[in-house]
């Protein structure tokens, strides 16, 4: 495991386990319907890669050969594609125009390929309803050692996943209990995640003062999500897998099927927001705060307030 692999992670600490085969890396993705809480008292019927959607964060090195079984437990056929990674006409997983056949319910495929470009990507169904309906997860590959031999390796490396839902409610601004199956065409979205929560749900991002973080924003729901860190400016420096020189900003609009990467220094400690901005995504179907939203936390902010004395 390279050093910079050991920084990779969601924010809840969930990773995709694999194995060796023959000098590749051997991932299983099992499809399956899933019951999904997205806040305490508001659950979704979906579709996860194991047992979960997003399914587990992949992270790869440049130049490994990769194995993807992917075992279809739903009841209507699959496929996989790694988005934005090059591969062989017949490893692409999309079966409607392909030479690539569909996984039938109760049946595996095994797709193989070398991952060798570097960057974010993420795997998704071909069918873009099932990927409404919960059917993606993270890809990283991650730099060859010689190519990242540069000063900086990051000290945490989160990916955040986008997704949005259109949840049955009786009215707008106000949030009804229960288990929800999701619309799956999702013209009307009303509820907003990041990694498969919606605030105040979502899992924090830690960090120590002086840290250098990177964060990947992935998104492939309908609509493009403008991203913004308060308290902090980041530097852009890879664009759909796309090294940049980088440019400064506080805000990036992230279009369906683009990932942007950024980085920053830990320099201004506290509780800060990380959200997007169009204002009904910032609620829970118009109750607010809520929606695609999470926290960086200062890991220093909390040890203060542990120790703070009390008294006068």
């Amino acid at each position: 495991m390279s050093r910079w692999e050991r920084r990779v992670s969601m924010p809840d600490g969930s990773m995709a386990s694999y194995e060796q085969h023959s000098g590749a890396k051997y991932i299983k993705l099992v499809v399956s319907p899933i019951t999904q809480s997205i806040l305490p008292d508001v659950s979704i019927e979906a579709l996860g890669y194991n047992g979960a959607t997003p399914g587990p964060l992949i992270v790869v090195n440049q130049g490994e050969w990769v194995i993807l079984e992917v075992e279809n437990r739903s009841e209507e056929p699959t496929s996989l594609h790694v988005h934005g990674l090059t591969k062989p006409n017949e490893q692409d997983g999309i079966p409607q125009i392909e030479p690539s056949p569909p996984i039938k319910p109760g049946h595996s495929l095994t797709y193989q390929f070398q991952a060798w470009q570097a960057g974010t990507f993420f795997y998704h169904a071909a069918d873009p309803l099932q990927v409404n309906l919960g059917l993606i997860g993270g890809f990283i590959v991650l730099p060859s050692e010689a190519f990242y031999s540069r000063p900086f390796v990051p000290d945490h490396d989160y990916t955040l996943i986008l997704q949005e839902w259109q949840l049955e409610q009786n009215e707008i601004g106000q949030v009804s209990p229960g288990l929800y199956r999701p619309n799956r065409y999702g013209l009307q979205p009303n509820f907003f995640t990041i990694n498969g929560k919606c605030f105040p749900a979502t899992s924090p991002l830690y960090t120590h003062y002086g840290n250098r973080l990177r964060v990947r924003f992935i998104n492939k729901s309908n609509d493009a999500h403008t991203m913004h860190i308060h308290g902090h400016d980041f530097q852009v420096v890879s664009v759909n897998g796309f090294t940049r020189k980088g440019w400064m900003d506080d805000t990036i609009n992230i279009a369906s099927g683009q990932r942007f990467d950024i980085e920053f220094h830990a320099s201004n400690p506290g509780v800060w927001p990380i959200n997007g901005t169009k204002t009904f995504h910032q609620t829970n179907n118009g109750v607010s705060p809520g929606g695609m939203m999470t926290r960086l936390i200062y890991l220093e902010r909390l040890m203060s307030a542990v120790d703070r004395p009390t008294g006068r």
